[in-house]
């Protein structure tokens, strides 16, 4: 029995694996302060020492899951720009396939509530990871302007198929993607603002 002795308080990050847990495990309706709470064997009011409420709480999962994603991207990438988009196209296919529930969270595809500007906010960062990639190979008259654009169309192209293939809507594969994203890539040598002149 443990009469007597205080059992130790839920941390912020207890809080947060429990209830990545549930979502993973039941989906994200399922995750409410509530559920999270007496998966602790705690009541909610604790939580709310922490989270505002479920919209806080699962925002703060999805940040942490572009976090994720953006190291998983960018860790330990081939010198050769080709061979590291590549690598990139691969590892974003590999992620989605990894944690589907988390990617379909940090995407607001099932939705329950987040704070998408502040998931836009935290994802800026993983558009300028993906800028960065493309921008060598661009073309040597890119601007700024075409490399972001560039990244942005990369980022939708790769988001796109993810969520297609999510939804059971298009059967897409690994080869496909990357073939897909190196197209596009590939045809970045006139850029928008070559096109324009």
């Amino acid at each position: 029995m443990n009469r007597g002795r205080k059992r130790p308080v839920a941390g912020r990050e207890e809080i947060l694996s429990t209830a990545r847990a549930i979502g993973e495990r039941e989906g994200w309706t399922a995750v409410t302060i509530r559920s999270v709470a007496h998966e602790l064997g705690y009541t909610s009011p604790l939580l709310y020492e922490h989270f505002r409420n479920k919209e806080d709480l699962l925002t703060q999962i999805a940040v942490e899951v572009i976090a994720l994603l953006e190291k998983e991207l960018t860790e330990k990438l081939p010198a050769d720009s080709r061979a590291a988009l590549l690598s990139m196209a691969e590892r974003y296919w590999r992620f989605m396939l990894e944690h589907k529930q988390l990617y379909r969270l940090m995407n607001g595809m099932d939705g329950v509530p987040i704070d998408n500007d502040m998931v836009g906010r935290s994802a800026q960062a993983l558009c300028k990871v993906i800028a960065g990639a493309v921008r060598p190979l661009a073309g040597k008259d890119a601007t700024e302007a075409d490399t972001r654009m560039l990244g942005d169309e990369l980022w939708a192209l790769l988001h796109g198929m993810a969520a297609l293939y999510l939804d059971r809507s298009a059967p897409f594969d690994l080869e496909r993607v990357v073939n897909s994203a190196m197209r596009l890539v590939s045809g970045a040598a006139i850029t928008p603002s070559q096109a324009a002149r």
